[in-house]
């Protein structure tokens, strides 16, 4: 029941990954994810904006949509086949402006850097006039779901993932 993956356009996954950290991709493949989300009534207060802990749901969404269509790897594969878990680690998030009830929102995702057993994505939420919602950084890890231990990035899943890999600006 644990046979690598296999997708049409995708390598299957290894079982480990080579462990070495990744913060340089070539110009011509690096890009964001995106995708857009409507602000549905269950993620907002009586006010009619969105109650600041649903952004973390919708971020969870996203990611969860950029394993799938972005990277051709559905997260019940990645979990329930492979037994590999992609728990956040860390999350910093910075609210800038309320988004409303009904309104749509543009989500990217890019990746700032991969690491051995972890990868580092920055998330922006915009509204229609390209006005900045939400910024956030996660940090999230991969594990190994029989043991609960931190476990490599496999190689073919890295790969994808170095599909959207900007390094951050530095200062």
């Amino acid at each position: 029941m644990n046979e690598p993956l296999a997708t049409p356009d995708a390598d299957p996954l290894p079982s480990e990954g080579s462990g070495g950290a990744q913060d340089t991709a070539p110009p011509d493949a690096a890009r964001p994810f995106e995708s857009q989300v409507e602000v549905r009534f269950r993620h907002c207060d009586p006010a009619g904006i969105v109650f600041y802990p649903r952004y973390f749901e919708m971020i969870n969404d996203f990611v969860e949509e950029w394993f799938d269509k972005g990277m051709g790897l559905p997260f019940h594969t990645l979990h329930v086949e492979q037994q590999i878990g992609t728990p956040l680690a860390s999350v910093q998030c910075d609210f800038r402006a309320p988004s409303r009830w009904h309104e749509r929102l543009r989500q990217v995702l890019t990746v700032r850097h991969i690491g051995g057993a972890s990868l580092r994505a920055e998330v922006r939420f915009e509204g229609g006039d390209g006005q900045l919602r939400l910024s956030a950084l996660l940090t999230i890890v991969t594990v190994d779901l029989r043991t609960m231990r931190s476990t490599p990035l496999p190689d073919a899943l890295r790969a994808r993932m170095a599909d959207y890999l900007v390094p951050a600006p530095r200062d």
